[in-house]
């Protein structure tokens, strides 16, 4: 199968047409703005921003109203805390776990009931045509959407399960039961749920009791992907199909939640019975996060920038993140548009990115021995990773910004209140 082929399978697996002004193998393509888009003339956009708004969600929100803006007139709806209002509410739900102060304060009544005052303040200030909500954050009178990867559906679902609850270790059982009633109320009046996977879709219609027909998938873009130079794209190709192929990558902030204790005893593993000159490179927590010194043969770099983990994927061989827990994946996104092969867990929507067979694995359980061996036989296959660099340009294109924000739009268009006549 040739290179324009397998571009053409892999994009037409998720939609059917570029959007304007958009063209195959461009990670970021925005399209030039040319005036409101049909049927919208001011989209509202809420955020519970972070002090460093560019951080909020691994980037999400940042990277997809910037590309919103450049195809419509954007209301920003806040939400801004004030330093004061942040640092009372950390004071007051702080909570020790583990020798740690935690505070879960954005999942609190006083956090969520300042959110949706400052949505509606701002909304009566600026009306708009359709107001679109990063994760679930206030009932409006405008037609709302949206946009998430998880659900309290999906946490109670797995609050019984070791690390269940890991993203909020501090709350309640009783809590997250209270944040699940309030986020379904929202999900009632919704105007559109913008689900990031379809797994993710599927089960707010199944277990949520979301209408199927107020449900979208709009796929997320990538935050670290840019244009490749295609010198580098070509040399990390030459490289891994004239080998040795022996260079693990594990790429995640949540080392437990992500399995990296379980990847790092298949490494032991790895070298003690198959290769002792294999290596894993681990990037996202702030400190090494097991016990002990860092093992033999493990590269551990802290967190690092968008940019540094973008080279990462050029400079290793495989992917490697069986997570235990996975709101949406875009980590293996980014990895395959570098032409580097995934091995991931058959859970949540990491089956949707990563093929068994076509582009990486997928295991099931914890076993050392079994996720070793599956990490050797993707190292050993040179036909698959001749398939994953065909692929990368088609895995970038469809997970662009722009893409998004053109799926975004449509959902947006198909409730937004008619323009009021003069």
């Amino acid at each position: 199968m040739s290179e324009r082929e397998v571009r053409a399978e892999y994009s037409g697996r998720y939609s059917g047409k570029e959007p304007a002004g958009c063209s195959r193998g461009t990670p970021d393509c925005r399209g030039t703005r040319t005036g409101p888009t049909l049927g919208i003339v001011q989209l509202g956009f809420a955020c519970a921003w972070a002090q460093r708004p560019e951080l909020t969600w691994s980037h999400t929100p940042w990277n997809l109203r910037a590309a919103l803006a450049d195809r419509v007139e954007v209301v920003d709806l806040g939400i801004d805390y004030p330093p004061a209002v942040r640092v009372a509410l950390k004071a007051a739900c702080a909570r020790r776990h583990r020798g740690q102060w935690v505070s879960m304060w954005r999942h609190s009544r006083a956090a969520r009931r300042y959110g949706e005052l400052a949505i509606r303040r701002a909304l009566r200030e600026r009306p708009c045509d359709a107001v679109l909500q990063m994760q679930d954050l206030a009932a409006v009178d405008a037609p709302y959407l949206l946009y998430q990867d998880l659900s309290y559906d999906v946490l109670l679902e797995r609050a019984g399960q070791p690390g269940g609850l890991t993203h909020f270790p501090t709350l309640s059982l009783a809590a997250v039961h209270r944040l699940r009633d309030r986020q379904r109320e929202l999900y009632a009046r919704a105007a559109r749920v913008l689900a990031m996977s379809q797994w993710f879709a599927d089960h707010l219609v199944a277990v949520s009791g979301v209408p199927a027909d107020r449900v979208r998938v709009v796929h997320p873009g990538a935050s670290a992907l840019r244009p490749r130079d295609p010198v580098v794209a070509a040399q990390a190709h030459a490289r891994r199909m004239t080998g040795p192929r022996r260079r693990l990558l594990f790429v995640g902030k949540d080392f437990h939640t992500k399995a990296g204790d379980a990847v790092v005893a298949a490494l032991a593993l790895l070298r003690r019975e198959y290769d002792p000159q294999l290596t894993l490179t681990v990037a996202g927590p702030d400190r090494w996060p097991l016990p002990g010194a860092i093992p033999s043969g493990v590269d551990f770099r802290g967190r690092l920038s968008v940019g540094e983990v973008a080279r990462l994927y050029d400079e290793h061989d495989l992917f490697v993140l069986p997570s235990r827990f996975e709101g949406f994946g875009i980590a293996f996104v980014e990895a395959l548009a570098h032409g580097l092969p995934c091995l991931a867990r058959r859970a949540f929507a990491m089956p949707e990115i990563v093929t068994a067979g076509v582009d990486g694995d997928l295991v099931d359980g914890e076993d050392a021995a079994g996720l070793a061996a599956r990490i050797v036989g993707l190292l050993g296959d040179g036909e698959l990773y001749e398939r994953v660099h065909l692929r990368a340009p088609g895995v970038a294109a469809h997970y662009s910004w722009g893409r998004a924000a053109d799926e975004v739009l449509a959902a947006a268009r198909s409730v937004a209140a008619p323009p009021a006549t003069q």
